[in-house]
């Protein structure tokens, strides 16, 4: 049995805590994407998105991958409310299988 614990956590993962924790991390992660407006980053392991949602105006693309179904159903509601066009999500799980996609930036 190959359970993903993620998938359970994913409604809830969203703490006040971890909001506060991922808007410090997204402040300085954007310091080191000044010139990153004409390339592609991958957020592996995106979760709900708390980190890169609002790192996306500072690449060309941002694909946001995670093993988790339902963490990527919460990041898919985030980009719609965001009306983020240059932003997708991918269901992947690295350990099984690496999918073909490239990218400038690869952020874990």
């Amino acid at each position: 049995m190959n359970e993903n614990i993620f998938e359970d956590m994913a409604k809830r993962y969203d703490t006040p805590e971890r909001i506060k924790l991922a808007n410090i991390i997204s402040k300085e992660v954007s310091t080191q994407l000044a010139d990153s407006q004409e390339k592609t980053m991958i957020d592996y392991g995106s979760g709900t998105g708390l980190i890169s949602v609002q790192l996306a105006h500072e690449v060309s693309e941002l694909i946001m991958v995670d093993s988790s179904n339902e963490m990527l159903k919460i990041v898919d509601e985030k980009i719609k409310q965001s009306k983020l066009e240059n932003t997708r999500t991918l269901l992947a799980d690295f350990i099984q299988e690496v999918p073909e996609i490239k990218a400038d930036i690869v952020m874990m």
